[in-house]
């Protein structure tokens, strides 16, 4: 018995101090969780463009990657693609990954991070009356609304967007960013968006957000990082389960969560519920 004791130990000690890169899929700037910033350095030859992230979902990430003696590598994709890659082998990890049975095939599900409640957000004007996913199902709707390709809004709305007649009054888009660019210039009615980004974007100077508001819920959904099960050992995902259970339990990840709060919009952590497939 002691000897199986001590073999369990070497492996748990064998695991942190061997260095590893933890591949992150990452698309544009996603405030609060996703910051990009790009800067120009200048090479003997010419100018190239270097790109830095940072946002709640990197630091979260970054400090669990470094208590179980990794680093993360990140690599810039739009969402769609980010979940092909992770099938292909060529990711590690995505943020921000509401669980189904589907991605379970793919995914180890870590966290939650983060508590994702997904709202219509547009003019009142646009959306007559409308005030459920029930009745935009019964009834369609005036207004176009945009949503992110290959992103999960409950069942729901999957049966919604599964008839083409309603299905008409969507757009997918390949990105966040683009997402909100086409309701500020007027190009689409209403967005799906989660409520924290809402407030952040919200308050950002020289946006034209007046009338915009979150109209009705349309989702909630607690959100994982998806560790890719087939890149990393079940033994790797045990690690990184446990490890977010202490830095939960000692604090650290709320003193993250607590930098990003706002002044007039508070957000909290979950508890830790991970995910792990199933035997291992």
């Amino acid at each position: 018995m002691k000897l199986f004791l001590v073999a369990i130990i070497c492996l748990l000690l064998s695991f942190s101090s061997q260095s590893c890169i933890l591949r992150m899929g990452i698309e544009t700037s996603f405030a609060p969780y996703i910051l990009q910033k790009t800067e120009s350095i200048q090479t003997t030859e010419n100018k190239q463009k270097t790109d830095s992230w940072s946002g709640l979902n990197v630091e979260l990430l970054a400090r669990l990657a470094k208590e179980v003696g990794c680093t993360l590598e990140f690599i810039h994709s739009p969402w769609l693609r980010s979940l092909k890659l992770v099938e292909q082998g060529e990711l590690d990890v995505l943020s921000h990954l509401s669980y189904n049975a589907e991605r379970s095939q793919h995914f180890a599900f870590i966290g939650p991070h983060q508590q994702e409640v997904i709202y219509l957000v547009g003019k009142t004007e646009s959306f007559p009356g409308l005030t459920s996913l029930t009745q935009l199902k019964s009834s369609g709707t005036s207004g176009i609304i945009a949503l992110l390709n290959g992103a999960y809004y409950g069942d729901e709305l999957d049966n919604i967007l599964n008839d083409a007649k309603n299905r008409t009054g969507f757009v997918f888009i390949r990105g966040n960013e683009d997402k909100q660019a086409l309701l500020l210039n007027g190009r689409v009615h209403g967005v799906l968006e989660d409520i924290v980004a809402y407030h952040y974007w919200k308050k950002q100077a020289g946006l034209p957000t007046v009338g915009l508001e979150p109209l009705f819920e349309v989702y909630q959904s607690p959100v994982y990082f998806g560790f890719n099960r087939h890149t990393l050992s079940p033994e790797r995902l045990e690690q990184l389960a446990l490890a977010w259970q202490q830095l939960y339990d000692n604090g650290e990840l709320g003193l993250i969560v607590q930098k990003y709060q706002l002044a007039d919009f508070q957000f909290s952590l979950p508890a830790p519920a991970s995910r792990l497939p199933s035997g291992e």
